[in-house]
C-alpha cells in the first residue's frame, strides 16, 4: 500500500477551511446578487424617499445576516471553530442593524446612519479575519473596504442624505460584485476534488 495520500485527503488537509466554505459556494452568489440590486436600487432612484431605501437597506441586511449564519451552522466540522464565530458575529449583527432599521423609524437620520456605519465595521473586522483564515485576498479587501466605509459613516453621519444612500450604493455594488467573484472560486473549488491547496488563490 502507497505511504502518499490520497489527491481527496491531501485537499482536505491542506486547506479544510476553503473545502467547508466552498460547499456554501451559493450563499456568496446570493448575498453578491442582493447586494449589487440594492446598490442598483439606491443609484437609479435615490429620491423615492429615506424610509423605503432604509427598508431596501434593512433588507439586504437580513439576506447578509442569515446568509452568515447558514454558513456557520453548516460549517459544525470546522477545526477549531473560529471561523465559525466571526460568521456568527456577522449573521447576528447585520441582523441587529436591521431590526434596527425597520423597528425605530422614528430614529434621526443620523442615528441610522451611524447604525449602518457600525453595521459595516463590525461585518468588515469579521470578514478580515475570515480572509487571514483563508488566505483569500478577495474576501479581505471586501472586509477592508466595509470598515472604510462604516468608519466614514460613524465619524461624518451628517453629510447629506443623497450623499448618504449614493455611498452606500457604491459600498453595495462593490461589495456584491467581490462576493459574486469569491463564490465563483469556491464554485470551482467544490466542483473539483483534485484541486490542490497550492494551487489555491481566492
Amino acid at each position: 500500500m502507497s505511504d502518499h495520500p490520497a489527491p481527496e485527503q491531501l485537499s482536505l488537509s491542506g486547506f479544510p477551511l476553503i473545502r467547508l466554505m466552498a460547499r456554501s459556494w451559493w450563499i456568496f452568489v446570493l448575498r453578491g446578487a442582493v447586494s449589487v440590486l440594492f446598490g442598483l436600487v439606491a443609484f437609479i432612484a435615490p429620491g423615492i424617499g429615506l424610509v423605503l431605501i432604509l427598508s431596501f437597506l434593512a433588507a439586504w441586511m437580513i439576506v447578509d445576516g442569515v446568509g452568515s449564519l447558514l454558513q456557520a451552522v453548516r460549517h459544525g466540522d470546522d477545526p477549531g471553530g473560529r471561523s465559525r464565530l466571526w460568521l456568527w458575529i456577522d449573521g447576528l449583527i447585520a441582523l441587529g442593524a436591521a431590526i434596527v432599521l425597520l423597528f425605530a423609524p422614528s430614529t434621526s437620520a443620523v442615528a441610522l446612519v451611524i447604525v449602518t456605519g457600525a453595521w459595516f465595521l463590525v461585518a468588515g473586522f469579521a470578514r478580515l479575519m475570515l480572509a487571514f483564515r483563508m488566505s483569500s485576498v478577495l474576501l479581505g479587501i471586501l472586509g477592508a473596504l466595509s470598515i472604510l466605509i462604516g468608519a466614514w459613516l460613524v465619524i461624518r453621519p451628517g453629510p447629506g442624505v443623497l450623499a448618504v444612500i449614493w455611498l452606500i450604493g457604491m459600498e453595495a455594488v462593490a461589495m456584491g460584485v467581490l462576493m459574486i467573484g469569491l463564490g465563483w472560486r469556491l464554485r470551482q473549488i467544490h466542483n473539483d476534488p483534485h484541486h490542490q491547496p497550492g494551487q489555491t488563490r481566492l
